[in-house]
């Protein structure tokens, strides 16, 4: 294995222990009006025009660590079995994920990107994992002080 590699594969297994890390010391309690949700009931959180520039913003800034069908690869996964051990181990919400991925990401430059690109990379991770579109787009604040757990009904 070259340097190269082994420095990605390196960098790979940091972010992943980063992410785990910022999950459990992030972790909230869920306020009590938000109901435990299903992969097929989750709450309206933003517009599906932000979704699509997410996906753009996603594929030019997140994919090539991360996969681009949030499957993991250098980065972990941002969907599908992966994502939902690590919510339900670590309590992770919706914030605590945008928390981490506003200020620690890209990992080659963290926190580089507009508030409206996190908020729209955050819509897309939504929507990948099966949170309906709404009327009204997701705000960075609003992203940040989410307490819904995260789910992922991707495959």
């Amino acid at each position: 294995m070259s340097f190269g590699l082994r420095r990605a594969a390196a960098t790979a297994v940091a972010a992943a222990a980063l992410l785990a890390g910022a999950a459990g010391a992030f972790a909230k309690t869920t306020h009590p009006a938000v109901v435990a949700m299903s992969a097929t009931a989750h709450a309206s959180l933003y517009n599906a025009t932000q979704a699509s520039a997410g996906s753009k913003a996603y594929g030019a800034n997140c994919a090539s660590c991360h996969g681009a069908q949030l499957e993991g690869g250098v980065g972990p996964a941002l969907s599908g079995a992966t994502l939902n051990t690590l919510a339900k181990n670590t309590k992770l919400s919706v914030g605590d994920m945008f928390t981490f991925l506003s200020q620690q990401m890209p990992l080659n430059a963290p926190a580089s990107l507009s508030k409206a690109q996190y908020a729209a990379i955050m819509a897309y991770i939504l929507k990948y994992n099966g949170y309906p579109a709404g009327a009204k787009e997701l705000t960075y604040d609003g992203a940040m002080k989410s307490t819904i757990v995260m789910h992922s009904a991707a495959k």
